[in-house]
């Protein structure tokens, strides 16, 4: 069936990315620690390639995958149908309160802060 061809599809990608990791799951954990093997790839220089090529695999599938592209955001800024994701940290910019997602440039046009944060606000107000 559609369905367990996706559902085969998603375990194939699932165990890319963890051998991609290289025995290496405590990275997906505790990003903060580090092997000896990890701190020898540093000092090499090799250990930043390892990371973006990591990146880049799991960005792709993120980008592609029917399920996870259903966790994207759509700016409440500017309402551009594009889906953004917190990881483009390049382009997009995270509201600390309720972690909802908008374009970078559209945020520093809108000095007031988060648009969901102040309609829930609004709304919290007019219920009480």
């Amino acid at each position: 069936s559609h369905a367990a061809g996706k559902a085969k599809k998603k375990k194939n990608d699932e165990n890319d990315f963890l051998m991609g990791l290289n025995h290496r799951n405590y990275l997906l954990e505790s990003p903060h620690k580090y092997s000896v093997a990890d701190l020898q790839q540093i000092a090499e220089g090799v250990y930043e390639g390892f990371l973006k090529a990591l990146i880049e695999f799991a960005s792709q599938h993120v980008y592609h995958c029917d399920l996870c592209t259903q966790r994207g955001f759509i700016c409440q800024i500017c309402h551009h149908h594009d889906i953004i994701f917190p990881f483009e940290f390049d382009t997009t910019v995270r509201c600390g309160e309720c972690k909802t997602v908008f374009h970078r440039s559209c945020q520093a046009v809108v000095k007031k802060g988060c648009p969901r944060c102040a309609r829930r606000l609004k709304y919290q107000q007019q219920s009480t």
